[in-house]
């Protein structure tokens, strides 16, 4: 058997699931993996209440066998297949509702994930001048702070922006809606090879898949579930563009636009409405940068003094006697209670975010453990994650499971 066997149930799962479900994080919250998944069966899929009948009639008639035949393509193209387990899986879109199962890449799949700054930046392919000039200095500038540029390697806004990040001699990553090595827009095919050399292809459809109109709506909630926040360049009151801010918007991500060159013509539609809605208006890379420079000390020296850290919350929690039985019933341990030394958050921390940290001891947590300890539902937990984990202060791990950083 070869060491990474479990990579085609993935590739499996993503062909039954289609793209976009959002079913996803339920199996991987629920199951080992994707194999495990898979060994268990009918039964086990009806029993879930999850899935609807034609999923399970996928499920029962797509053959391994085809998964692996996706698998062989890859390693004959040297693509990476990087899965919802694997390390190199971005954290931040495990935060979303519909991640994908996988998502193949050429180039250094290393930088899809970790604490990078990342920012996307899109806009219409029928982009003027300006719209040209200003998304091309904004990925240059951008990339000279040490920020990885995302886009989608379209004509117009995209390439302008990938171009600058080249220039700039940062990282950029390419989110395809297409297989990477699908004959699709001749035109951008030598930057999608320099993009590769500099960051990083990346698709959630297989090598050869074609493009189709829907893809590209799909697409986009990757483009924006990567990044820290999406600068939106010039875009029609109908662009897709919007559709991928909009995303940003769902998954609790910024907004940001440039100022317009001109709000009567069309491509400044689009932003305008952006505007209306309450997107931020930049003019230059350093307002974006100035956003997220505390949030990454690995980028950005921040020292943090002295706190004392509050542990009511998990205090309360664990001397809760139906914390104490449902703790027995999943067989999970009570936190250490035990004060640490105290420090200072990075500012703009919330202080919601601030008690969750300190509640968290030396071991990784499910989210339905924490849950349980903290007497807090999932979804507010899920986005206190989020906040813990754009501050560096947690690291997500496949299957909602997350773990302390000291600082």
């Amino acid at each position: 058997m070869i060491n990474d066997e479990y990579k085609i149930y993935w590739i499996w799962l993503q062909k039954v699931l289609k793209y976009g479900s959002n079913k996803v994080s339920y199996i991987a919250q629920n199951y080992e993996s994707a194999k495990h998944f898979y060994d268990v069966g009918e039964r086990d899929w009806r029993l879930s209440g999850i899935f609807t009948s034609k999923e399970i009639r996928d499920m029962l008639n797509a053959k391994i066998s085809d998964a692996r035949k996706i698998y062989n393509r890859c390693k004959e193209l040297g693509y990476k297949i990087v899965t919802y387990q694997d390390e190199e899986y971005p954290d931040r879109l495990k935060n979303i509702q519909n991640p994908p199962c996988v998502l193949y890449v050429s180039g250094s799949a290393e930088i899809l994930n970790g604490n990078n700054t990342s920012v996307s930046i899109v806009g219409t392919r029928n982009a003027t001048v300006y719209g040209m000039n200003t998304a091309f200095e904004m990925g240059l500038n951008l990339a000279k702070l040490g920020v990885t540029i995302v886009s989608g390697g379209a004509i117009g806004i995209d390439t302008a922006a990938h171009n600058g990040a080249v220039k700039g001699g940062g990282k950029t990553v390419a989110v395809l809606a297409c297989g990477i090595n699908y004959d699709y827009l001749k035109t951008n095919a030598s930057l999608r090879n320099v993009i590769a050399q500099n960051g990083a292809l990346v698709s959630e459809y297989p090598p050869d898949y074609p493009v189709y109109s829907s893809n590209f709506i799909i697409r986009n909630r990757i483009v924006a579930g990567m990044s820290l926040c999406t600068l939106v360049v010039e875009a029609g009151e109908k662009s897709g563009s919007l559709i991928t801010a909009n995303l940003a918007l769902d998954q609790n991500r910024d907004v940001f636009v440039t100022v317009p060159h001109d709000v009567e013509v069309e491509t400044s539609k689009g932003v305008m409405s952006l505007i209306r809605d309450g997107a931020k208006v930049v003019t230059d890379a350093e307002q974006i940068f100035k956003e997220y420079n505390q949030d990454y000390s690995k980028s950005f020296e921040s020292k943090f003094k002295v706190k004392k850290i509050r542990d009511e919350l998990i205090e309360k929690a664990a001397k809760n006697m139906q914390f104490t039985e449902f703790a027995e019933e999943i067989k999970i341990s009570k936190p250490d209670l035990k004060k640490q030394n105290v420090k200072k958050f990075p500012e703009g921390l919330s202080e919601e975010a601030e008690k969750v940290y300190n509640s968290l001891g030396d071991k990784k947590y499910h989210i339905d453990e924490l849950s349980v300890i903290l007497d807090m539902p999932i979804k507010n937990l899920l986005q206190i994650m989020t906040e813990l984990e754009i501050f560096s202060l947690v690291k997500s791990y496949s299957g909602r499971m997350y773990e302390k950083i000291k600082f």
